[in-house]
C-alpha cells in the first residue's frame, strides 16, 4: 500500500469514527432523556432506597458516556488535522478550514456545554430528592450522609474528566511566528 492509499484510508477511517461518534451521541442523548424519564417514574411508583439511589448514578454515567464520545470525535479530528492533512498538498481540509473559522464550532461547543450542565441540574435534582427520601423513611444518618458523601465524590470525578475533556479541546497552539491561540479547533 502506497503512502498516499494509507493516508486516504485513514483520512477515511477517522471521518468514519466521527461520524459514527456522532450518531451514537444523538442515541445516547435520547435514550438518557427516555431513562431518566422512566426511571423517575419508577422510583416514583415503586418507592425503594434503591431505587432512588440509583438515578444519579445513572445520570452520572450517561454524563461519562457522552463525554467519552465527544472526546473520540476530538481525538480523531486532532490526528486528522494535525498528522493527516498536512500530507494533503494544495488542499484545504476540513479540519483545517474549522481551524480558521472558530466561529462554526460555537454551536458544538454550546451543546456540550449545554448538555452537560442539563445532566448535571438533573443529577442535583435527583441527589437532593434521594436524600431527602433516605431521610424521610428514617435511614441512619450514616447512611443518608454516606449516600450524599458518594455521590459528591462521584461528581467531582465526572467534573474533573469534564473539566480535562474542556481543556484538551482548546489547546493552546503555538504559531511558526510564536504567537500562541487558544481557540478551540476541533471538538
Amino acid at each position: 500500500m502506497s503512502t498516499d492509499e494509507f493516508m486516504k484510508q485513514q483520512y477515511l477511517t477517522l471521518r468514519t469514527e466521527i461520524s459514527e461518534s456522532k450518531s451514537r451521541i444523538f442515541w445516547l442523548v435520547i435514550i438518557g432523556v427516555a431513562l431518566v424519564l422512566v426511571s423517575g417514574f419508577l422510583a416514583a411508583e415503586y418507592p425503594t432506597a434503591f431505587a432512588n439511589a440509583a438515578i444519579p448514578f445513572l445520570l452520572l454515567g450517561l454524563m461519562m458516556s457522552f463525554i467519552a464520545e465527544d472526546n473520540n470525535i476530538s481525538r480523531a479530528g486532532r490526528y486528522l488535522r494535525e498528522q493527516v492533512e498536512p500530507q494533503i498538498k494544495d488542499i484545504t481540509c476540513w479540519e483545517h478550514w474549522l481551524e480558521g473559522h472558530p466561529e462554526f464550532r460555537e454551536v458544538d461547543h454550546s451543546f456540550v456545554i449545554g448538555f452537560s450542565v442539563l445532566f448535571f441540574c438533573f443529577f442535583a435534582i435527583s441527589t437532593s430528592l434521594t436524600l431527602v427520601y433516605l431521610d424521610r423513611q428514617m435511614y441512619s444518618m450514616l447512611t443518608v450522609v454516606g449516600a450524599g458523601v458518594a455521590y459528591v465524590l462521584a461528581a467531582f470525578c465526572v467534573l474533573v474528566v469534564f473539566v480535562r475533556h474542556l481543556r484538551a479541546g482548546n489547546p493552546k497552539q503555538v504559531f511558526p511566528d510564536g504567537s500562541q491561540s487558544t481557540e478551540a479547533l476541533v471538538g
